[in-house]
Formats: structure tokens, C-alpha cells, sequence
């Protein structure tokens, strides 16, 4: 949805997301990564096992962001409001070796493709960010 401007609507979604986000499980789940994995080397060096806590944060993420990439994908959300919003691509790159090794184990390549999706158009919405010459006096 480039170039059209987000509606009331897009507000209302971003605010139910953010409450999504909220909710006590996922509030574990983005603490125990920002306290725990920020910045430090991705599960693919130290897996993180189906039977243990951080596992279900895990799988949070996963939700909130494939439910994310599936408003974007389906324009029921404003894409640059989304960007603009939450760091996805991150997020997916730090996930990215725990989602991998779950789609070889269940045999779902599908899992969380629109995660990924939603990660790749990040980092080009943010390359472009980048790029853009800044207006005088900002």
C-alpha cells in the first residue's frame, strides 16, 4: 500500500496489535528477548529446546508477526504504518535459525512465511528510509 496514507482504521489495527503485544505472554516474550537475546548470538549456536520456556516466546513472536505480515500482505493494514511501527526484520533475523530448524522438524516449509515476507519488505521499506535525501533543517 505505498503511497496511500494510513486511515483510522490502520490506527485501530495498529492499537489491536500493540494490545496483542501487551498481553502478559507476549510481554515475556519481547522482555525475555530484549533482556536475554539482544544482541547476543542467534539460537542457531545455543538451540532453543521444544521443551523450554523461552520456546513458547518464541512461538509468540512468530504469531504476532505472521498475523502482522498477513494484514500487510492482504492491504488490510497500512504497510508503512506496520514499518514504521515495529522492527520486524530483526526480529526475523534473530528467529530466522529457531523458525528454520521448526520447519524442518514439523515439514512445514510454510511456517511463518508471512514473518519472512513481512522481514524482507522491512528491510527494503528501511533501505529506502535511508536513502531518502533529508529536508533542510531536519
Amino acid at each position: 500500500m505505498p503511497g496511500k496514507s494510513p486511515s483510522w482504521e490502520d490506527a485501530d489495527i495498529l492499537l489491536r496489535l500493540d494490545l496483542l503485544a501487551a498481553q502478559e505472554e507476549t510481554r515475556k516474550a519481547i522482555d525475555w528477548f530484549r533482556t536475554t537475546h539482544l544482541g547476543q548470538e542467534a539460537p542457531n549456536v545455543h538451540p532453543i529446546l521444544r521443551d523450554a520456556p523461552e520456546f513458547v516466546y518464541v512461538h509468540r513472536f512468530i504469531e504476532l508477526f505472521e498475523t502482522m505480515g498477513t494484514l500487510v500482505k492482504f492491504h488490510l493494514v497500512s504497510e508503512e504504518l506496520i514499518h514504521d511501527r515495529w522492527a520486524v526484520r530483526s526480529i526475523w533475523e534473530f528467529l530466522k535459525p529457531t523458525i528454520d530448524r521448526e520447519r524442518r522438524t514439523i515439514g512445514s516449509p510454510t511456517l511463518a512465511e508471512n514473518f519472512e515476507w513481512l522481514a524482507e519488505r522491512n528491510r527494503a521499506w528501511a533501505d529506502r528510509r535511508s536513502t531518502k535525501p533529508k529536508a533542510a533543517g531536519k
